[in-house]
């Protein structure tokens, strides 16, 4: 019995230390990786909660296990609004690299709080939550100890590996659980009831998501959307073999997936294009390290950083205060969300692009030895 426990503890640490092995991203490529996500925020993704203080109290119903149950009511509009505006003073800091651990334990808290009053009227867009843990996931890495202006102080490689594998195990968790009820549901060989045609009918007609290539759905026949029943969650439920086969096919899987995103958004507009800031650390990173020596270096670097942070940090300033008395109507939403399209398909072409070069010259073996992962 007890030679067998042990076997069984050898077997589970093998393979830990394979999907560490398959997750592990190098420092630099981290510190590259934290400068595009604070600017991919503050040029588009900027969280905006201020607009809650005006939202009916009748319309509270907020879920289990979130911040916002801790309270019988929406919050006064004040707090919404120092939240938007200490959002943006992190993601600053995190940019530049100034105490990027705790900036982003705190980002973390504020936008976990945010959301969980965002989605207090009852729905819950799951794109979200891989944004927030990918935040508290850089928290326990060295990203801010590299290309920082006040750079943090050096933790052991051995939190880093583990936190990045806990992502992946989060990310293939995550596809797993989402895949097998609609693999149940949709692989059951019948034209007349199509998954993808459900959520279509009803985005198209009911929450009026007619554009892009959305009116093209009407000119094709059922039976590719029958296949895609099939592929998608078929892709979705194979996460964890992607996951344990190898460093390649991993971020070969993340390259599927965004592509099954950018599909979505052109067909369905259903917009996943947060999730970059997830599946980047993965496809992008490690381009970004690679260019490197075609970037501006030392002082050069920091000005044109400072500058453009200032600069989009001032814009959103202005955007906040020019619309915080304006509430999401109808055509100012749907303003908001035609451009909202446009912007999440290039950011997937973008995302697609790099992942395919990333893997095309195994961008992500930088750091990688015959012996293990590099402590650099």
């Amino acid at each position: 019995m007890k030679d067998f426990l042990i076997s069984i503890n050898r077997s589970i640490g093998t393979l830990f230390k394979r999907i560490q092995f398959n997750a592990w991203v190098d420092i630099q490529s981290l510190a590259y990786f934290r400068i595009f996500l604070g600017l991919f925020m503050l040029a588009h993704y900027l969280p905006e909660w201020s607009w809650l203080g005006d939202a009916p109290q009748a319309f509270f119903s907020p879920h289990l296990f979130t911040m916002a149950s801790l309270t019988d009511d929406f919050l006064p509009k004040w707090v919404y609004v120092f939240m938007d505006f200490f959002s943006l003073v992190l993601l600053c800091l995190i940019t530049l690299g100034i105490r990027t651990r705790i900036s982003l334990i705190l980002l973390f808290v504020i936008s976990y709080t945010g959301y969980s009053y965002e989605f207090g009227f009852g729905k819950i867009d799951h794109e979200i939550h891989l944004y927030l843990i990918t935040l508290i996931i850089l928290a326990f890495t060295n990203c801010g100890s590299k290309t920082a202006f006040v750079k943090d102080r050096m933790i052991k490689s051995d939190y880093q590996r583990w936190a990045l594998m806990l992502l992946c195990i989060y990310i293939a968790f995550g596809f797993l659980t989402a895949g097998l009820p609609k693999f149940i549901k949709w692989v059951d060989f019948d034209l007349h009831e199509i998954g993808f045609l459900e959520w279509f009918f009803r985005g198209y007609y009911i929450f009026d998501r007619t554009h892009l290539l959305a009116n093209t759905v009407f000119k094709t026949p059922y039976f590719v959307f029958e296949i895609m029943d099939y592929l998608a969650p078929t892709i979705e439920i194979l996460s964890f073999v992607f996951l344990l086969w190898g460093r390649k096919a991993w971020r070969v899987y993340l390259v599927i997936v965004s592509a099954f995103h950018m599909g979505n958004m052109l067909l369905l507009n259903i917009e996943f294009a947060l999730n970059i800031t997830c599946y980047g650390l993965f496809l992008i990173a490690p381009f970004l390290s690679f260019i490197r020596q075609y970037l501006p270096k030392g002082r050069t670097a920091r000005r044109i950083l400072l500058s453009t942070v200032c600069i989009l940090a001032l814009y959103q300033i202005g955007h906040k205060l020019y619309y915080m008395h304006f509430g999401y109507y109808p055509g100012y939403f749907t303003e908001r969300f035609i451009i909202f399209n446009y912007i999440s398909v290039i950011s997937w072409i973008f995302t697609i692009v790099i992942g395919i070069y990333t893997i095309r010259y195994k961008l992500y073996d930088s750091a990688v030895t015959k012996k293990g992962l590099e402590k650099i």
